[in-house]
């Protein structure tokens, strides 16, 4: 009855248990991601993750050269946005991670799930030039990408493995199995045609593709050849309760033909996003990074923020941290944050009047020592401003609050992050491209089954 219930909840699962040892890694990562949800969500009742958190620990490309912020490599991939994003997350890891622990050990397998999520962060970066400058500033959290290298690396482990895929059709749930082989590669060609469609909305789907490339390449480097050899003498006698055969007794060693041609056809199109990348010549936009600490009304708040030059006004709009999205719109509505006619000056500005916040004019008072770099962006100011709140179209109230602040930026050359990380990038994808063609035989635990794609599911009876 247990068994049947796993299969009901498309949990891929076997019929001997003898093998199976406790999967303390992914466990462990498991564990270590619910307990820091928790801590960055119990603000928002648990439903989301604070905006704080985002702001502190999010991934942003356009910070790739500063050494002081490659922290957020790692801190992106502890945190989620919300309830629905960690529990399918953690559901995919704990699928397809029992079974890639148990062939390559726990600390190779800590190592190929961390260095996914540091490749996933370059791909992303690399490919942010087809959603444009803004994409080098929005921050990126999840561990989609160092999850999608444990997929990548099942790929090549377990090709011949099925799945129970369940599916609801006009409230009638059908389950059938299909082949690991054939549903790892369907997402991974939905992350690469989403993300050149530019389909993917807010989800990083080339972190995804890079994550899945990372766990590829990564394999030979992680895998030990005689822990692989003790796994095969080991299936002639038993097998691991999460992995099930179909009925067809003929298998291949490796990736099917099939497969492979279709894997080999998605690394050639990340191959030339890559290249392209490489050249320099994707992205010749520049990105402001602002750090700023300021006190509104006594309390004292630190935040950062990235710009786009082309796209600045948009961008205030969407900053999370409300205190912060105020001074500078008020800044750059007087004309204070961003002016190119204040290139290369610098002095006391002075600033009394009304600026247009949506509908609303906005009685403001600035006073400003300050610097503006050569695009009139500023780069280093201190002073004073005192304006109204303005809350869908009204005054929130008649009280004046007042802001004492510091800011500095930088300005982060997007088409030398782009090159660079590009570079990484056609260089994992050249790797992987080689084990899925040279090397999967040697890697490969379970072969693909090269007949049938999928199998219908017959429900266990007791």
């Amino acid at each position: 009855m247990a068994d049947a219930f796993k299969r009901t909840l498309g949990i891929p699962v076997g019929d001997l248990s003898q093998f199976r040892k406790r999967p303390v890694a992914t466990l462990a990562i498991i564990a270590v991601n619910i307990a820091i949800y928790a801590i960055t969500s119990y603000e928002n009742f648990f439903l989301e993750v604070s905006d704080y958190w985002v702001s502190a620990g999010g991934f942003v490309p356009a910070l790739t050269p500063m050494p002081a912020q490659w922290y957020r490599v790692f801190s992106s991939m502890f945190l989620h946005a919300d309830f629905f994003h960690i529990l399918f997350n953690m559901y995919f890891l704990y699928i397809f991670g029992r079974a890639v622990e148990e062939a390559l050990g726990r600390w190779r397998f800590l190592a190929l799930y961390m260095v996914s999520g540091v490749v996933a962060s370059i791909f992303h970066t690399a490919f942010s030039f087809l959603g444009g400058a803004t994409a080098y500033v929005i921050p990126a959290i999840g561990a989609s990408g160092a999850i999608s290298g444990v997929l990548g690396a099942y790929l090549i482990l377990f090709p011949g493995t099925s799945l129970v895929m369940g599916w609801g059709f006009l409230f009638f749930p059908i389950f059938f199995r299909m082949k690991a082989a054939y549903y790892l590669i369907f997402w991974f060609a939905t992350q690469v045609i989403y993300g050149y469609a530019r389909l993917g909305g807010s989800t990083a789907v080339f972190a995804h593709a890079g994550g899945f490339i990372a766990g590829i390449a990564l394999l030979p480097l992680v895998a030990n050849k005689e822990r692989l050899i003790q796994f095969r003498l080991a299936r002639q006698a038993t097998f691991p309760t999460y992995v099930v055969f179909t009925p067809t007794p003929t298998k291949t060693s490796g990736l099917g033909t099939t497969t492979k041609a279709i894997v080999a056809v998605l690394l050639a199109a990340l191959l030339l996003g890559a290249a392209y990348a490489s050249t320099g010549l994707a992205s010749q936009d520049n990105a402001k990074w602002v750090t700023m600490q300021y006190t509104c009304e006594g309390t004292a708040y630190t935040d950062s923020v990235g710009f786009s030059l082309s796209n600045i006004k948009s961008e205030l709009d969407s900053i999370s941290l409300y205190t912060t999205r105020v001074m500078l719109k008020r800044l750059y509505e007087a004309r204070l944050l961003y002016n190119p006619s204040k290139a290369n000056s610098e002095g006391f500005f002075n600033f009394t009047g009304r600026v247009q916040i949506g509908n609303v004019e906005v009685p403001t008072a600035i006073i400003i020592n300050a610097q503006y770099d050569s695009d009139g962006f500023l780069k280093y100011g201190n002073g004073n401003l005192i304006t109204f709140i303005v809350y869908d179209g009204r005054y929130l109230g008649n009280i004046p609050v007042s802001y004492n602040f510091e800011i500095a930026s930088q300005t982060m050359n997007l088409a030398y992050i782009t090159q660079c990380t590009g570079i990484v990038s056609l260089m994992a994808t050249v790797v992987a491209l080689s084990v899925t063609l040279k090397k999967d035989r040697d890697l490969a635990l379970i072969g693909e089954e090269p007949r049938r794609v999928w199998h219908p599911f017959t429900p266990i009876a007791q």
